[in-house]
């Protein structure tokens, strides 16, 4: 049988191997296989490739069905279509209670098409038993049922014990005086000798039982990106070149848009004589060319301007090369980023004031004009509407029994789960409407200092730029001039010390860092955990002002530039233009009550006491986080409560 749901129903509950409750009461049923379309064309192949290939070789678990990095190996597949079977294949009869297995969805067919129950003179229906079995290899099993040694088993009921936990349950005989029985969790055994590095030992990772619809039964692997393709700029992705034109941009060393940018360009305000360099080229041999003749000039110290790529090697530390993916890792990041302002449909609170001028509501863009005062206020540099979002999701496998590398192996997609060859990494592409934010880099780093002394250590950084020595529990005026200090800063000095900084982080919220006592591995924790803290908050208020369904909404984040992206994720449901409304008409109560509601948590102060991160405060719906609503805490917006452990100043506290 087949059934058909919209694409992002598809990615995020009905892939292959899910279980999931057919409408109109007709059972649960298992995923076997998507129809799907072809789309490795619109994609970058051999990029996806290699960072699905990485995560699963080194996915602590293990994996199974990761061969190669080569996109050939890969099928690169849109869902259009599900096709399931029922499951689990293990029934009670609706009025005697006989418990019926069956070996799989065709015995089934074969052997009872019309579900009632085998017992002689019964004939009642059957329904299944909304239980299974999982284990952390992955597996997936139904119930099977026990034989009483004396009468068979024809007589066996599933027997609950009054209990909800499933370890507690007895298959028993029900024949009058027997008191034959055996606990269901005897006969549920995978028969692998996988165990995932958090298991001490093996009896601590059997099968488990529990129902089909837990959410550990099953978990999906993604990883979400922005479509470079669209802009062309595809091919600057993963080369050395690519990234310094993206941090060029990023440190506002050019005007140029980026496939323009030339490294080799002088900065502004560097003065070269023409007719100098005509005379150099005219009278000094060996110079051929007015370009000759200005690299002369250079080193002969009368042009002390730099170029680009001087200033970017003077003040970027990143690795490159092929024994460090640091450079290119930052670049990939910053090349989507810098898409998201030169190439896609996209209007600044300046555009959307002069836009409602022009269209003769003066009104609402004196409203607009307002809403700088609350950006400053909250260390919020810019705020853009984008018409056009390019976002891709990529679910490349699953887990079960645990989401985390060490509790369960990462399993690929069977290559019969598809239309096409190969193993397939489901795929969904969207333009969608989206908000970005943006965070004041001078205001992150006044942050940073307070929090961090050891950013001021120069021993201790990376590059040439240092924070101010702030002391302990300083007062206003020692951060007033510290923030004094560091707006003295260019805005390129500023962001190169946040990129020489900033680590990886990968999608299951951890930190790609020796240790977390370095500088590195402190400024990205404070730095990954205050926007993702921040937008999970804005996404939260942006559902509750707005009218918008919570899971609708979906993060992704640019953690080198300090920007956060809100967009909406179901393209069928969504009403075009509701982003534009809401920043236009609402930013400043959006921004208003995420700065007064944020910090409030119904499970407080427990909530505080173990992390200030919960389904009461913080976390959201799976669809809409891309990291699983890891690294979080109101800590770093707010500051920690007293009686924690932690003694963070909140960024929303300076």
């Amino acid at each position: 049988m087949s059934m058909e749901r919209s694409r992002q129903q598809i990615l995020y509950q009905f892939l292959p191997g899910n279980t999931f409750d057919y409408s109109d009461k007709r059972g649960i049923w298992k995923v076997t296989r998507l129809e799907t379309t072809d789309a490795s064309g619109q994609v970058d192949r051999q990029y996806i490739a290699d960072r699905v290939f990485a995560r699963a070789k080194n996915w602590e678990g293990g994996d199974e069905g990761f061969t190669t990095n080569s996109p050939d190996n890969y099928d690169f597949a849109e869902p259009d279509e599900v096709r399931a079977e029922p499951f689990p294949t293990t029934f009670s009869c609706r009025v005697c209670g006989k418990a019926h297995e069956y070996y799989s969805a065709d015995d089934l067919n074969e052997q009872n098409k019309t579900l009632t129950c085998e017992r002689s003179g019964c004939n009642g229906d059957l329904e299944q038993y909304q239980f299974v079995s999982v284990h952390s290899c992955g597996e997936i099993t139904r119930l099977y049922t026990g034989s009483c040694p004396n009468h068979g088993d024809q007589h066996i009921k599933l027997d609950d014990q009054n209990s909800q936990r499933a370890q507690n349950f007895l298959w028993r005989c029900d024949v009058g005086s027997c008191n034959w029985s055996t606990q269901v969790s005897y006969r549920q055994q995978c028969g692998c000798d996988y165990v995932p590095p958090s298991a001490n030992d093996a009896d601590d990772d059997s099968m488990y039982t529990t129902v089909h619809r837990a959410g550990s039964t099953y978990y999906p692997h993604y990883l979400t990106t922005v479509n470079l393709n669209t802009a062309d700029i595809g091919h600057l992705r993963g080369s050395e070149s690519g990234s310094q034109r993206a941090l060029a941009k990023l440190l506002d060393l050019t005007d140029s848009r980026l496939q323009s940018v030339d490294l080799d360009e002088s900065l502004e305000g560097a003065e070269i004589d023409d007719d100098r360099k005509i005379e150099v080229y005219q009278t000094v041999d060996g110079v051929e060319s007015l370009d000759e003749a200005e690299a002369w000039l250079r080193e002969q110290g009368e042009i002390d301007s730099q170029t680009i790529g001087e200033l970017l090697r003077e003040l970027i530390v990143l690795e490159a090369g092929e024994e460090s993916d640091e450079m290119t890792d930052a670049g990939d990041e910053l090349l989507q980023y810098v898409l998201s302002l030169e190439d896609l449909t996209t209007h600044s609170l300046d555009d959307l004031r002069e836009n409602a001028l022009s269209s003769g509501f003066p009104q609402k863009a004196d409203k607009i004009d307002t809403y700088s005062h609350v950006l400053e206020r909250l260390g919020i540099d810019a705020v853009r509407v984008i018409e056009d979002f390019p976002v891709q999701t990529f679910v490349y496998g699953y887990t079960r029994g645990g989401r985390e590398e060490d509790e369960a192996m990462l399993n690929a997609f069977s290559q019969n789960a598809s239309s096409g060859d190969g193993t397939p990494i489901f795929v969904d592409m969207s333009e969608t409407e989206a908000t970005q934010f943006d965070l004041d880099p001078a205001e992150v780093l006044l942050w940073l200092a307070v929090n961090l002394p050891a950013t001021s250590d120069p021993t201790a950084v990376r590059g040439p730029v240092t924070l101010p020595d702030v002391p302990a529990n300083p007062d206003e005026a020692a951060i007033d001039r510290a923030r004094a200090e560091i707006e003295s800063l260019t805005r390129a000095e500023q962001r190169s010390f946040l990129l020489n900084h900033l680590d990886p982080v990968d999608g299951y919220g951890r930190f790609d860092t020796k240790t977390d006592d370095d500088v590195e591995g402190q400024v990205t924790k404070y730095v990954f955990e205050l926007m993702h803290t921040l937008s999970h908050i804005l996404l939260k208020q942006a559902s509750t002002i707005s009218g918008f369904d919570r899971t609708n909404l979906s993060e992704f984040l640019f953690p080198r530039a300090l920007s956060m992206v809100i967009y909406t994720n179901n393209r069928e449901e969504f009403n075009i233009g509701g982003m534009t409304t809401m920043v236009e008409q609402q930013l400043d109560n959006l921004l208003g009550q995420a700065h007064a509601h944020g910090n409030d948590c119904m499970m407080d102060p427990v909530c505080s006491q173990r992390g200030g991160a919960c389904l009461s405060c913080l976390h959201v719906s799976e669809i809409s986080c891309s990291y699983f609503n890891q690294v979080l805490s109101r800590d770093y917006l707010y500051g920690s409560r007293p009686n924690t452990d932690r003694e963070i100043r909140g960024f929303w506290e300076l």
